[in-house]
């Protein structure tokens, strides 16, 4: 097999494991990350985070790279983003600027110990590119700077009016959580030697989509407080326009999704609370719990939608009518136009590119 192959979608999900876990395609990325490297030696095992591949063009995926740190004297993680398949026209047009990113990376020390921060394998068709750079959020450099980073933070709690008597974090450590070339970005800022734990999250945007995220999540935690009967949402903490960014701060408790999965009674009563309300901060859901209230029955629901069998058959109320449900659409047929739209392998706790323990490189 070979990755042409592989990519037609006629091998199906062989093909793509074939991509992602079989020895030679490891070994030519693990090659391909030594080289980009200072030194060989530093790069520790790579673990796949996320898939996605579109029979046909290409196959992108996104891995956690251990890197080797002299500063911290440890492994730190480093966001790869890998893709296989020819780049189209407006692709390699998109990407004319990545190589002064990469130099404005390397004059801030962003792009340590990396000595590059993109390269290409055209026999393998592998293009490599590693955080922070992004053609299109050229603000990831400096966002990624922790000496940015601590005066960003120092002038948004100050223009938020939230300044404490405490002395501010002199430094804060910076972790991607979502590094998707192109596409989004999220990076965490904890505060180091600090009087408090001190938690920010940054979500980066384009054009003006930055301030409107800004504006209605601020409404939604408004409103909320005033009407949502249990039901809150967080608030945030500021917007940077010449950033892009909108800044929020970390909470405790658990997660929504795993409340979805397994609601308790207490949980159901703040649900249906939330579904009496008439507002637009719950916007969409991939599916509903599984014990919820929904008026409209499976059959009429799927019909309103053009969709069989989408909703639950213990459903008979849901949330107001502006809520969509998103359902993902796989289509493997090879006859249709439409049959490859949008195909995902998800994948997680894999090491693809070494092996899991930190010491072997």
């Amino acid at each position: 097999m070979n990755v042409a192959e592989a990519l037609s979608g006629r091998t199906r999900l062989d093909g793509i494991r074939w991509v992602l876990l079989s020895a030679a395609p490891r070994r030519a990325l693990r090659d391909q990350l030594k080289a980009m490297l200072s030194a060989p030696a530093m790069l520790g095992p790579c673990r796949l985070r996320r898939a996605k591949f579109k029979p046909g063009r290409k196959l992108d995926a996104y891995y956690d790279a251990l890197v080797y740190d002299e500063s911290v004297k440890g492994y730190r993680l480093r966001p790869i983003a890998v893709t296989w398949g020819e780049a189209r026209e407006a692709e390699r047009r998109h990407e004319t600027g990545l190589a002064e990113i990469q130099a404005d990376a390397a004059r801030q020390g962003m792009a340590a110990p990396f000595s590059r921060l993109m390269t290409d394998l055209p026999e393998w068709g592998m293009r490599v590119r590693v955080s922070p750079l992004d053609v299109r959020f050229i603000q990831l450099v400096r966002l990624s700077d922790s000496r940015y980073v601590h005066d960003m933070l120092a002038a948004a709690y100050a223009a938020a009016d939230r300044a404490s008597d405490q002395p501010r974090p002199d430094r804060y450590v910076v972790t991607s959580i979502r590094y998707r070339p192109g596409q989004r970005h999220v990076l965490r800022y904890d505060a180091v030697d600090a009087a408090r734990a001190e938690t920010v999250f940054a979500k980066l945007y384009t054009g003006e989509d930055g301030a409107r995220v800004f504006h209605r999540a601020t409404r939604a935690e408004e409103w909320l407080a005033q009407h949502g009967e249990g039901v809150t949402s967080v608030r945030p903490l500021a917007y940077v326009a010449e950033d892009g960014v909108v800044l929020y701060p970390g909470l405790s408790g658990s997660p929504l999704a795993k409340h979805l999965r397994r609601p308790t009674a207490a949980w159901d009563g703040a649900w249906s609370a939330s579904g009496r309300l008439s507002t637009p901060c719950i916007v969409s859901l991939r599916r509903p719990p599984a014990r919820c209230n929904v008026t409209t029955s499976r059959r009429r629901y799927a019909r309103s939608r053009g969709r069989a069998n989408t909703c639950p058959s213990s459903c008979r109320r849901w949330v107001p009518s502006s809520t969509r449900f998103w359902t993902e659409r796989r289509h493997y047929t090879s006859g249709s136009r439409r049959s490859h739209q949008h195909s995902r392998t998800e994948t997680s706790n894999r090491s693809t590119c070494g092996s899991p323990r930190a010491g072997r490189r």
